[in-house]
């Protein structure tokens, strides 16, 4: 996808690095919010009381690399023009 975008060339190892790093930590989140969902809705039980707490907390973490991962594209980009 990136190379269908013309972008693929130009990131550098630590945009690329940010990206599996965001990608990581995006997809804990969803599993997370995933499980307090499902035990919301009765349909799981044993997880822990707070998971819908944990689960928000995770979503919320995830806008850190997010940013820093735009900040260093953005970078990459830049320096090639």
């Amino acid at each position: 996808m990136r190379h269908a975008l013309g972008i693929g060339s130009e990131l550098s190892r630590q945009s690329t690095l940010l990206i599996a790093i965001f990608a990581v930590i995006f997809a804990v989140a969803v599993a997370l919010d995933l499980a307090a969902l499902l035990q919301y809705m009765g349909l799981v039980s044993g997880l822990p009381a707070r998971i819908l707490e944990i689960g928000a907390t995770a979503t919320a973490v995830t806008i850190v690399p997010l940013v820093v991962m735009g900040m260093s594209i953005s970078n990459d980009l830049n320096r090639k023009q």
